[in-house]
C-alpha cells in the first residue's frame, strides 16, 4: 500500500489499444500518446510490439513494465524459435505471455495487454489478459484509458446487439469484413480522442491476415484540448510514426481534435 513519502512504484502513462478478431484476419491498433498525470511525455511512441508476421501485442499502461514485457516475450520467442526451428504460434504466444505474468504475481506488471493473431486454423484470435496473466478468447477488445468508453460500442457493433445489424431475413449476424472492422477501429480511436484526454495524437492499425502484416499510421493534427483536466495540449503539432513500425504501402490520414 502507498503511503507518504515513498514513491510509487506504478505509473499509468495512459493510452487505448484495441483489436478487432474476424473470419481471417485481425485488426489491432493503439495510439502513440504516453502521458504522466496533466504532462504529455511523447507523442510518436507506438503501443504495438510486433512479435511475428502473424501475432503482435499491444500494451497500454505503465509504459515501462510495458516494455519490459514485449522485450521479455521477444527473447522467449526466438528461444523458441531457435530450438524448434519454427515460428510460434498464437495460441502458444498466449499461454507463454499469461506465464509470464503470473510469475511476477506478487508485482505484477501494471499493464493491460492484448495479443492479436492468426490461429492454427487461419482464423482471427484475440487474447486479453488481466494483471497477473489469467486470459481469454474474443471477438474483439479494448484496452487502456478509454476502456469505459469503447468496449460497449465494440460489444454493440462486433457482437451485433442491435437488432438493425441482423439480417431479418435469416435473423443471422453479418460477416464482418475487414473494411468494416477497420472503419469500427478508426471511428473508436476519433471518439475516444475527442473525450479522453490520456488519448490521441497518432493511431497505428495492424491489419493481420494469413500472408502478412500490414501497417496503416495515421497521422493526426491535433488542436487544444477541450476536455477539463488537461493541463499540457499540442498546438497545431503533426505526431509522426515511431520508427518502429511495420512498413506499409498503404496510409491513411485522419484529424482529431482533442
Amino acid at each position: 500500500m502507498w503511503k507518504p513519502g515513498k514513491p510509487d512504484l506504478y505509473e499509468n502513462n495512459g493510452g487505448t489499444v484495441l483489436a478487432i478478431s474476424g473470419k481471417d484476419f485481425v485488426v489491432i491498433g493503439g495510439d502513440t500518446r504516453l502521458s504522466s498525470g496533466c504532462a504529455i511525455l511523447s507523442r510518436t511512441q507506438t503501443k504495438m510490439c510486433p512479435l511475428s508476421k502473424q501475432m503482435v501485442v499491444a500494451a497500454a499502461g505503465c509504459w515501462c513494465d510495458a516494455v519490459s514485457l514485449t522485450n521479455l516475450l521477444k527473447v522467449k520467442q526466438q528461444g523458441y524459435d531457435s530450438q524448434h526451428h519454427k515460428v510460434m504460434s498464437v495460441e502458444s504466444m498466449a499461454q507463454m505471455l499469461s506465464v509470464v505474468q503470473y510469475q511476477r504475481r506478487h508485482l505484477p506488471y501494471n499493464v493491460s495487454p492484448i495479443l492479436g493473431g492468426i490461429d492454427q486454423d487461419g482464423q482471427g484470435a484475440v487474447f486479453s489478459y488481466d494483471c497477473i496473466g489469467h486470459f481469454y478468447r474474443e471477438s474483439s477488445r479494448v484496452e487502456g484509458t478509454a476502456v469505459g468508453l469503447l468496449q460497449p460500442v465494440l460489444d454493440n457493433q462486433i457482437g451485433y446487439t442491435k437488432k438493425d445489424l441482423l439480417d431479418e431475413a435469416s435473423d443471422e449476424q453479418p460477416t464482418l469484413t475487414k473494411k468494416r472492422a477497420l472503419a469500427i477501429a478508426k471511428d473508436a480511436f476519433i471518439t475516444a480522442a475527442q473525450s479522453d484526454v490520456f488519448t490521441g495524437d497518432s493511431v497505428i492499425i495492424n491489419i493481420i491476415t494469413k500472408d502478412s502484416i500490414k501497417s496503416k499510421t495515421a497521422t493526426h493534427k491535433c488542436s487544444p484540448a477541450a476536455s477539463r483536466g488537461s493541463a499540457s495540449t499540442a498546438t497545431g503539432s503533426t505526431a509522426t510514426s515511431p520508427a518502429r513500425r511495420i512498413t506499409s504501402s498503404e496510409a491513411f490520414n485522419m484529424c482529431i481534435n482533442n
